[in-house]
């Protein structure tokens, strides 16, 4: 442009490459979307909704979802819903659609098949990732401070691993969580790291399968665990999984799930149980899943009334009693046998820890929002690999088939019981037969 060094020019809009570019696409994209009949999700402000206004012979209809992330998109709807696609495209003389089955978004590689369902792998991704390079003779010395270099090679790992387990490996939550809050950076954090990383690449051909499952029949699955401190791992996490299913679930029938998302995270506080740090897991389970179950309703109907949770949460599903059951309520599961009759009994509890009581009380005041509480053994508790360092072929495995059955809890702990418990349940059944009489 044949400037002289001390002219300077003034912006007439955004350049690609300054710091504020991709938000003044968002903005400049936003209100577009919203000129076109878009309405921006208030829990999520780069979700837009387009919906058909109601009628009197007709109520709200939602023609179509749009997920933007910078300058990507990911969305689906009705004919209206393409249609609007259509006029965008024009305003801005860029194709947003492409019509495939498969495709890469954001690095994660996305399949729909026949029957609806969608699959999500990051294959490709994780097996790109390079190891952190040591020196031979660096190996053997575990405990010696980490250099800047090879500081800065463990934050990038940590970052490229992260962003798998985010999105398509939860199976990889619970020990990446444990290498974050390392404190003391070692070659042997290093080492960890790079192990990590070859579970990660042994089993990249990990998939999350989205289900397809009908609106009427569509509830949340909660599961909540976590794991107490020890000598070797001295903090305690908090791990849980939410996922879409078919509301025969309660039933205690094979159905079909939709994973949501999952998380693994140090406990902020200092827990002095385990049955402390279940508890505290569950609440924040809970107040995840409150969340969830609003923002889905108000994609069907804009009418919720989000800003009042309290009152909204009560008319999405029945008030129950735990642990009453209905096919109508969204499930909340812990393998923690104490906490689950905690909250469950009616009885005075005989926890001597009163923080750990009134925690618990709250608890059961928010299951009467329209969730229910179930207990499973641990071998079927999906988020134990969330907390645990152990083998995460469960959870796999579960990912893959897209399936999962609740047990019943009478009959399992009958046969896990003592017979000490066994002459308990015994007569408990006996009175019961005896009262139906």
């Amino acid at each position: 442009m044949n400037l002289k060094p001390q002219e300077i020019c003034r912006l007439n809009k955004g350049a690609y490459g300054l710091i504020d570019a991709p938000y003044l696409w968002y903005c400049a994209l936003g209100n577009e979307l919203l000129r076109l009949g878009f309405e921006a999700c208030p829990f999520d402000p780069c979700c837009f909704v387009l919906r058909t206004p109601a009628t009197d012979s007709q109520d709200t209809k939602l023609e179509g979802i749009l997920r933007i992330h910078v300058d990507d998109g990911i969305g689906g709807g009705s004919p209206v819903f393409e249609k609007a696609i259509q006029q965008l495209e024009k305003t801005f003389s860029i194709r947003f659609t492409q019509k495939v089955s498969a495709f890469t978004f954001t690095g994660i590689e996305l399949n729909q098949h026949q029957d609806s369902s969608i699959t999500m792998n990051q294959s490709a991704y994780v097996r790109k990732i390079k190891p952190i390079a040591i020196e031979a003779n660096r190996k053997s010395q575990l405990e010696h401070p980490l250099t800047e270099s090879e500081r800065l090679a463990l934050r990038g790992l940590v970052g490229s691993l992260q962003y798998a387990a985010i999105n398509t490996r939860p199976d990889l939550s619970s020990k990446l969580s444990f290498l974050q809050s390392t404190i003391n950076h070692e070659i042997e954090t290093l080492m960890e790291a790079n192990r990590l990383l070859h579970e990660a690449k042994k089993h990249h051909g990990v998939t999350t399968t989205i289900k397809p499952i009908p609106y009427n029949a569509f509830r949340f699955l909660a599961f909540s665990d976590a794991s107490f401190s020890s000598a070797t791992k001295p903090d305690s996490h908090a791990g849980s999984i939410i996922v879409g299913t078919h509301s025969d679930i309660n039933q205690n029938c094979q159905c079909p799930i939709s994973p949501l998302t999952w998380r693994c995270r140090k406990i902020q506080k200092v827990v002095t149980s385990t049955l402390s740090a279940e508890t505290m897991a569950l609440s924040s389970t809970l107040d995840q899943l409150s969340w969830l179950r609003l923002f889905w309703s108000w994609i069907h109907d804009p009418t919720v009334q989000w800003k009042k949770p309290e009152d909204a949460l009560l008319k999405l599903a029945p008030a129950l009693t735990v642990p009453t059951r209905s096919e109508d309520a969204d499930l909340t599961i812990t393998d923690c046998k104490i906490l689950f009759d905690l909250i469950t009994r009616t009885a005075p509890p005989s926890c001597s820890e009163f923080r750990v009581q009134l925690m618990a009380r709250a608890i059961k005041e928010s299951l009467r929002e329209g969730t229910i509480l179930r207990w499973v053994p641990s071998g079927a508790q999906l988020a134990a690999a969330l907390t645990k360092a152990i083998e995460s072929n469960f959870l796999r495995e579960t990912l893959r088939l897209g399936y999962y059955k609740l047990c019943d809890e009478a009959s399992t702990l009958k046969e896990r019981a003592k017979t000490k418990d066994r002459l308990r349940w015994l007569r408990s059944q006996t009175e019961s037969q005896s009262n139906k009489t």
